[in-house]
């Protein structure tokens, strides 16, 4: 049995060894990195990033003091407050409702390639949404069986190996 994983291990430490090998060989130079960027571009002007967030302080206050308004409502009424404003509710693609998926990865997919951490994933960015939640939960029982499968499989083959030594 030990000399059955010896050689395994030493196989496997072979393939991963060749394969950084060539790996590395084929890699390219890296280039010089191009003077013609501007880098001011990265920059930020914080001037322009405070008046940018003064209409949407505007907005905030004109809301906190009409409780009940809607985005249609003041889009109905002509009010200057919304303009250049869409009515997006999901930004940097968060999901917005019910049948919009965690980052725009199924649900089922995020538990089973990530397991519990892709289940803690899904529960905390739908908001604790149950069925998005049981979705990822399925996939990761799925990948965990298909897992322990594959090692029973794999030790009843080496087990069997090793009687006919």
């Amino acid at each position: 049995m030990k000399k059955i994983m010896l050689k395994s291990l030493s196989v496997f430490l072979t393939l991963v060894f060749l394969t950084a090998q060539s790996f590395s060989l084929s890699a390219g130079t890296i280039m010089s990195p191009s003077h013609s960027l501007d880098e001011s571009v990265f920059g930020y002007d914080q001037n322009a990033l405070e008046s940018a967030f003064f209409e949407l302080d505007e907005l905030d206050n004109y809301l906190e003091q009409n409780e009940g308004l809607t985005y249609n409502d003041l889009q109905a009424a002509g009010n200057v407050l919304i303009a250049g404003i869409s009515d997006i509710s999901a930004p940097l693609g968060l999901p917005d409702g019910d049948d919009e998926l965690p980052l725009g990865i199924p649900a089922f997919w995020w538990g089973c390639i990530l397991g519990w951490v892709g289940l803690l994933v899904v529960y905390l960015v739908t908001d604790k949404d149950k069925e998005q939640t049981k979705k990822a939960l399925t996939g990761c029982l799925i990948s965990t069986g298909v897992s322990v499968a594959i090692s029973v499989v794999y030790w009843v083959w080496i087990f069997g190996a090793t009687k006919d030594l």
